[in-house]
């Protein structure tokens, strides 16, 4: 049986796709709400296995269109193509089955349709990564295997070993070995002109200055990591709660890179390709990053068109107004029933010029599926218009904090900075913002307030408090004065977002009710950037993934978001010669995060971290989140299944290749 190349498969597989059609029924509704629960303790040492594939009828096991493949010869037949031991999608898999009713698919029936401003991005594409190990998405287990059979861990999280499944395929047919992962750490990783810093998250403790982990091959499909010292934020990097760590770090194909890399292939014999590029022999490593060497395995970025992959899509050659994927005919997946995932074929996303056009695709009927760029206040123009295209589901809820109100502490103005750096003016800025207030405007009522800062809505403990901190002064406008005596201001400069702008005009309402004069400033990203990176700004909004933390996100720290405390974390990283020192305060969440790296988070040593961490929030509150659980509309085709009942509605979105189109 001959096999075809890449670019022969895209296009017989684009000729297959043509004239599927959406078909359509009705949806259910449940509850939206998810509550934070703490991990449960257990064992420390974690060993997984695969479930083993049931036994399943040979017709139906792959989509129609693959098995045309197989019968004209453009493909060897599904059990070829699968491991010997596939991972087996059913309930609680990928979603908690507390979220999910969890149902068999069928193939095809429809066309998944999204909207994007970027044409290098789109929420199905980005979602469609794939983790080393898998677990429910937003938890921290159980963990079991994805890409790797089976793992260990030993009981101090130091010694980590993982084998990989058997007769796993990249998406051009060919076998995924342990040259691959070699590969993937000593000639990218371990390769200063490609990775001039290696990131912290594969030194002991995650520390930035620890010693790099020690990866060394013990068979032909068994790999062990070692660290000198406990390290449980590892398997994050290896897919703790299965979000943006996806493998594509560390499994890197060879076969293909390999002729991009001058360890393989004299930097001479790639001449041609450099001077296409504009690029020095000396530069040879921006060549390879541009063939996907160093493409991170989300979005739809065009380096990764040619790359061969372990996602469920393809990333298709696209016009400038498409993002076209197709079907991974080697994905490695199978449902209870032995049927190869993912049970859609083909996810396509329209490029629009601006957010405010993302509405009028959807009443058209020219999208079914998406997520998160939509606002609360378009809401009822969608049900207006929902009907055999699409519904609208507010089941799900937000994956994050959609908007937060942050401060640059490190901006040098020292007036400003003996304020903020003060605990009690941060309680009163907690106190005066009026989240109900905020939820019930612009997110239809249906959210809740964060649960690691303690509450806010009392004007009256916000002026209390002020007013005992020395700024109970005020000018002839009624604006508060700082201990210097000079008006305080809050500048807070925004980048245009749809979720931003109507956020912080209420924000800074609420401040001015007690007295603290907050200008609005917005701009266009590429100045607020620029702006952040000088530290100039004062304040601003962004949003923040506290639903996972501490241990599967880690965006409360100051070099996140808006970079809030980057001269401090400067300070910590080379222990004292560059930044500013920060305050015991700060020094202590450092102290609390090397904690947190170094521990299995469902552990009873992982409990004792997260307490710490929740009593820090609670006592500092150094940014303010101001909704949480907020209900995110999706639009969904009427006939989705396996759509979640409940749950953050990325969980939907990483577990794509269960969504089916009921017939």
């Amino acid at each position: 049986m001959n096999k075809i190349s890449r670019r022969e498969f895209i296009h017989i597989s684009a000729l297959a796709a043509a004239g599927v059609t959406l078909a359509a029924c009705a949806k259910g509704t449940a509850e939206p709400k998810e509550e934070p629960t703490a991990p449960p303790a257990q064992e420390e040492k974690t060993t997984a296995t695969a479930t083993p594939v049931p036994a399943a009828e040979p017709a139906g096991n792959e989509a129609p269109s693959l098995a045309t493949q197989v019968a004209s010869g453009a493909l060897p037949p599904v059990d070829e193509r699968l491991p010997a031991t596939p991972m087996v999608v059913g309930p609680g898999v990928l979603i908690v089955p507390e979220h999910l009713d969890w149902e068999a698919g069928t193939y095809e029936g429809g066309i998944l349709r999204t909207v994007t401003t970027n044409p290098t991005w789109s929420y199905p594409c980005q979602h469609g990564l794939e983790n080393i190990l898998n677990c429910p998405k937003h938890h921290t287990g159980p963990l079991s295997g994805n890409l790797v059979e089976s793992f260990t861990v030993n009981d101090d999280v130091s010694e980590y070993s993982f084998t990989l499944r058997k007769g796993l395929k990249w998406s051009d047919g060919q076998p995924v070995t342990m040259d691959d992962i070699l590969f993937g750490w000593q000639d990218v990783q371990l390769n200063e002109q490609i990775t001039p810093a290696l990131s912290s998250d594969y030194k002991a403790r995650g520390d930035p200055a620890g010693d790099p982990m020690v990866l060394e091959a013990v068979d032909d499909l068994t790999f062990k990591v070692t660290f000198t010292a406990p390290s449980g934020g590892f398997l994050n990097a290896m897919g703790m709660g299965n979000l943006w760590t996806p493998y594509n770090w560390l499994i890197k194909p060879k076969h293909y890179l390999e002729q991009f890399h001058t360890t393989y292939t004299p930097v001479a014999d790639l001449k041609s390709q450099l001077e296409a590029e504009g690029l020095t022999e000396g530069e040879w490593h921006r060549l390879f990053a541009a063939k996907g060497g160093t493409w991170w395995g989300g979005g739809c970025e065009h380096e990764g068109e040619e790359l061969p992959i372990l996602r469920g899509w393809i990333i298709m050659p696209s016009p400038e107004e498409q993002i076209i994927m197709e079907r991974n005919p080697y994905y490695h997946k199978v449902d209870t029933e032995g049927k190869q995932l993912p049970y859609v074929g083909r996810i396509e996303a329209k490029v629009v010029a601006a957010p405010e056009n993302i509405p009028s695709t959807i009443i058209t009927g020219e999208i079914n599926f998406c997520r998160e760029i939509l606002r609360h206040t378009d809401v009822a123009l969608y049900k207006e218009h929902e009907g055999d295209a699409y519904v609208v589901n507010l089941d799900m809820v937000y994956h994050n904090a959609p908007v937060a109100l942050m401060f640059n502490y490190n901006n040098p103005d020292p007036a400003w900075q003996k304020v903020v750096y003060n605990k009690t003016f941060r309680r009163a800025v907690n106190a005066a913002l009026q989240f109900d207030e905020i939820i019930a405007a612009l997110f239809l009522g249906l959210g809740t307030t964060s649960t690691w800062f303690p509450p806010g809505g009392d004007r009256d403990l916000a002026n209390q408090l002020l007013d005992e901190m020395g700024m109970d002064k005020r000018d002839e406008e009624g604006y508060r004065l700082d201990p210097d005596g000079n008006r305080f201001e809050i500048f807070m400069e925004i980048y245009t977002d749809p979720l931003f702008g109507q956020s912080a005009e209420l924000i800074s309402q609420q401040l001015e009710q007690v007295g603290l004069r907050t200008p609005l400033k917005q701009m266009e990203s590429g100045l607020w950037n620029q702006r952040r990176d000088a530290n100039e700004l004062y304040a601003s909004v962004s949003w923040l993934d506290d639903c996972n933390w501490p241990y599967l996100v880690n965006d409360y720290m100051p070099t996140s978001r808006i970079r809030w405390g980057q001269k401090w974390d400067d300070w910590m990283r080379t222990q004292g010669e560059e930044g500013d020192e920060p305050p015991d305060w700060i020094k202590e969440l450092y102290d609390i995060r090397s904690q947190i790296v170094a521990v299995n988070p469902n552990t009873a040593k992982g409990e004792a971290a997260l307490q710490r961490f929740t009593d820090w929030c609670m006592e500092y509150i150094p940014l303010f989140p101001v909704a949480r659980d907020v209900a995110d509309p999706c639009i969904v085709p009427p006939n989705m299944g396996n759509v979640p009942k409940a749950g953050r509605s990325s969980g939907m979105m990483f577990a794509e290749e269960q969504l089916f189109f009921k017939q």
